[in-house]
């Protein structure tokens, strides 16, 4: 695993900023393909010379399962997946904020929620690596062959996980690109709610099995690793 390509495939508002600054410092940058950059430059993945693809070991950025194939190398995915609604939530006032987004401006949450591709199961999508169509079955068989699979809510049980399965060496973190002014969940209409459950359907059935992926790496682990676990769980609060 140590020479494979490691991929992470970033999902939209799941707390991958925060994982990415992690990931970030277990490369050098002639080995990070990181959201369109590579070695300080903006560089697209098709122009990248075949010597610049082979010094690269890890991939980052919003990209769709199937990057890997742009590259020669045996290849590991891992992911983040969020509970749909507080990613819908999020994603909408994070990008009415967010430059090319300022059409959103004068868009409600409902209008975003009935209308935007990216509040229609957008986890399935990505992780099924269908263009514009999210395929379940599919998205579930390829979620189960990553090398682990995290939950935004329940972070720092997934970040330890990823320090065990890679072997990284500091998971220490401040969260970064935090949605600011959002409403709570509890402050959004109950029939916005609904609407996003119906058009994230697909979403929240990749969610429960990405989180029982996550129960079953926690299981594996050994009694000094849980010890290891629950010390850095009460630093974290401590922090």
């Amino acid at each position: 695993m140590k020479d494979d390509l490691t991929i992470f495939l970033h999902i939209p508002k799941t707390g991958g900023t925060t994982l990415n600054k992690i990931f970030q410092k277990q490369f050098s940058q002639e080995e990070l393909f990181d959201h369109n950059r590579f070695n300080g430059e903006i560089t697209k993945l098709e122009l990248l010379t075949l010597e610049e693809k082979e010094k690269v070991k890890a991939v980052s950025g919003h990209y769709i399962f199937g990057i890997h194939r742009h590259f020669s190398l045996p290849f590991n995915y891992f992911t983040m997946l969020r509970d749909p609604v507080e990613r819908v939530v999020s994603s909408f006032y994070f990008l009415r904020d967010f430059k090319g987004y300022e059409h959103l401006k004068n868009s409600s949450l409902e209008e975003f929620v009935k209308f935007d591709p990216q509040a229609h199961n957008l986890q399935t999508l990505m992780v099924s690596g269908i263009h514009n169509s999210p395929d379940l079955p599919l998205a579930i068989q390829n979620l189960k062959t990553f090398k682990s699979v995290g939950i935004t809510e329940r972070f720092d049980d997934s970040l330890f996980l990823l320090k065990n399965v890679y072997g990284w060496k500091d998971i220490h973190y401040t969260k970064q690109n935090i949605t600011k002014q959002r409403p709570s969940i509890n402050e959004v209409p109950e029939h916005i709610i609904e609407l996003i459950k119906k058009n994230n359907d697909l979403d929240f059935e990749l969610y429960k099995v990405a989180n029982k992926l996550l129960d079953d790496q926690l299981k594996k682990l050994t009694a000094v690793e849980r010890s290891q676990l629950d010390k850095y769980k009460n630093e974290r609060n401590s922090y």
